[in-house]
C-alpha cells in the first residue's frame, strides 16, 4: 500500500482577493509553511531592478521581502473572513546584498494574540550559515470567528 502524498492546504482568504502586483513584482517564493510550528520559509532572487544607485540592493527591498516573509508565517493561522495589517517592522542590515544573491527568510511567530502578532525573521544568503539581516514585524489582527 502507497503512503498518501501530503498535500498542502489551500488557504482561502477572502479578504486577499486583489491581486498581489507588487509581490508579483519583487518576485518572491514561498517554500513553505508549517502552521504548527507556525514558521514559513520565502525566497527571493536579487535582480537588477532591485538594485539603488550604490548598485546594492535597495533597502526597501528587503524591507519588503521581511513584511511578505513575516505575513507569510500568519495567513495559515487566519479564518477566511480575517485579515492582518502591518503596524511595525523594524529591520537590521548585518551585510550588503548584490545582484544574483539568492535569499531565503526564516519566520516564526513569537506571540499570537487576538489583536496582535509578532514575528522575528532571519535572512539568510545561499550558502551563509550567518544572516544577512533581521526583521521583527508586528502585525494587527481582525479575527472575525468565522
Amino acid at each position: 500500500m502507497k503512503p498518501k502524498k501530503k498535500t498542502a492546504k489551500k488557504l482561502v482568504l477572502e479578504n486577499y482577493q486583489h491581486p498581489d502586483a507588487f509581490g508579483k513584482w519583487l518576485g518572491f517564493t514561498v517554500l513553505a509553511v508549517d502552521p504548527q510550528k507556525m514558521t514559513s520559509r520565502t525566497s527571493l532572487k536579487i535582480r537588477y531592478d532591485h538594485l539603488s544607485p550604490a548598485g546594492r540592493v535597495h533597502g526597501g527591498v528587503i524591507s519588503a521581502f521581511f513584511d511578505i516573509a513575516c505575513a507569510t508565517a500568519i495567513f495559515p493561522t487566519l479564518g477566511p473572513k480575517d485579515f492582518c495589517s502591518t503596524v511595525e517592522l523594524k529591520v537590521n542590515y548585518f551585510r550588503p546584498i548584490d545582484l544574483g544573491d539568492v535569499l531565503t527568510a526564516e519566520s516564526q511567530i513569537m506571540f499570537h494574540g487576538k489583536r496582535l502578532c509578532v514575528v522575528h525573521s532571519l535572512l539568510y544568503r545561499k550558502g551563509m550559515k550567518q544572516p544577512v539581516a533581521m526583521a521583527t514585524g508586528t502585525y494587527n489582527l481582525v479575527l472575525n470567528n468565522s
